[in-house]
């Protein structure tokens, strides 16, 4: 007879595990980076595609020379997005629960390096013979990474709801970082003047190096970590059947605000950044490079993603979600709609054809994307923490699941805004 005693979780003294040097809460914060890294990588990368697919006639990327591979890159990258995010979050909703948590977690990151390996690998290929081709192979990768993306963030949500509330703010703050590092990269780029195909090396094999360390990563904490281990040792995932349509609308009768708060951000987002951002033209244009070469990069991108990180922070520090119905952010989410979409809409974007522009200084350009950019990332965060906050402990990971499905179907939903808004003004 074995009279050995089992090996316990918990500390000698009884007390639970914590988490020593923040290693789990580090841990979530990557995950929300290689989350939103990817696909930020991927956009960002624009000069890349544009000389890819540019018309090889000419030597110079020139927009009077512009290819139909070109015109059409933008818009089939976003169709792309949409239909492999959307297919895949409704993939995992009803079907993700057949397969370990594990798989989930380090399939889809998997398949994400090598498809961005692959994706660097063709950097210097000379691929102008087969334009076509390429095209359709990187559309391809793109709906590969986006549809693992999908999988990865439902199995994420699945790990965060059997954790204290503040590991959820660690994985959205992650992905505030994510656009911050983003940013800091292109205007590094554009400061030491690579080329586009370094720019775009520079921006995968970054991407690459983050991926494979938030692999080691998990790889040892959730092997070796006692606080991980003990937050997950009574993780019983969904059994038996997929989740029926009336479970689902039982869910978002609880959840609605987060959705509500989700429809309204998205609605503003969509419509004036970057779209709408991009296109503004400083005051001091021909005068100097940062006027035509750092304006955009530093205002619309850097100082938009730091301060949506910075909204991100106020949102969890301030907790008000605790204090205030979740309506009244949804009424919140739902003005701003109607406050920064003119003011954007008024900013000196070019070209224009119908309306006039108001606000033609750059200071005021700024103070606008200050407030937009606050109020953005409170409000990510804030659609989350109230679905966090509305549904039962034991339904969390079914109501973020859902949130989820149903924030992809708004985001695809309101693409259209983002067509639309530059031929308003």
């Amino acid at each position: 007879m074995d009279n050995k005693p089992k090996l316990s979780i918990e500390t000698p003294s009884g007390d639970k595990p914590k988490d020593a040097y923040g290693t789990v809460y580090i841990l979530f914060f990557l995950l929300g980076m290689v989350h939103i890294l990817p696909w930020t990588f991927f956009v960002t990368a624009h000069d890349y595609w544009m000389h890819k697919f540019r018309n090889t006639s000419f030597e110079d990327v020139d927009s009077s020379h512009r290819t139909i591979l070109q015109t059409e890159f933008s818009p089939s990258l976003t169709i792309t997005l949409q239909l492999s995010t959307i297919a895949f979050l409704f993939l995992g909703l009803f079907f993700g629960h057949k397969y370990s948590i594990e798989l989930r977690l380090f399939g889809p990151l998997i398949i994400i390096l090598t498809s961005f390996i692959f994706a660097a690998i063709f950097i210097h290929i000379d691929t102008d013979t087969w334009q076509e081709g390429f095209f359709a192979l990187t559309m391809l990768i793109v709906a590969v990474i986006n549809a693992m993306s999908s999988i990865f963030s439902m199995a994420a949500y699945s790990i965060i709801s059997n954790f204290p509330a503040e590991y959820l703010g660690a994985y959205l703050n992650g992905g505030g970082m994510a656009m911050i590092f983003t940013a800091c990269l292109q205007i590094l780029s554009l400061a030491i003047s690579i080329s586009t195909e370094s720019s775009a090396l520079l921006y995968f094999w970054v991407a690459n190096v983050t991926i494979a360390f938030t692999l080691f990563s998990m790889g040892v904490v959730t092997r070796r970590n006692r606080f991980y281990q003990f937050n997950m040792e009574n993780y019983k995932p969904r059994k038996g059947k997929m989740l029926s349509f009336r479970q689902i609308v039982d869910v978002l009768k609880v959840i609605w605000p987060g959705p509500g708060i989700t429809l309204f951000f998205l609605a503003t987002t969509n419509t004036v950044h970057p779209t709408l951002t991009s296109l503004v033209v400083s005051e001091g244009e021909g005068n100097g490079e940062w006027n035509d070469v750092y304006f955009i990069p530093v205002i619309t991108f850097g100082l938009y993603a730091i301060l949506d990180y910075v909204g991100r922070i106020i949102s969890l520090q301030l907790k008000l979600v605790r204090n205030i119905k979740a309506e009244w952010f949804v009424g919140f989410a739902a003005v701003r709609v109607f406050i920064f979409i003119p003011l954007f809409m008024l900013c000196n974007a070019q070209p224009r054809k119908h309306l006039p522009v108001v606000f033609d200084h750059d200071y005021q350009f700024i103070i606008i994307m200050i407030m937009f950019a606050l109020t953005n990332g409170y409000l990510v965060n804030m659609a989350t923490l109230v679905v966090q906050k509305l549904a039962p402990s034991d339904k969390l990971e079914d109501a973020y699941h859902v949130y989820m499905v149903v924030s992809g179907i708004i985001l695809g939903a309101l693409s259209f805004l983002s067509f639309i808004s530059v031929d308003l003004i």
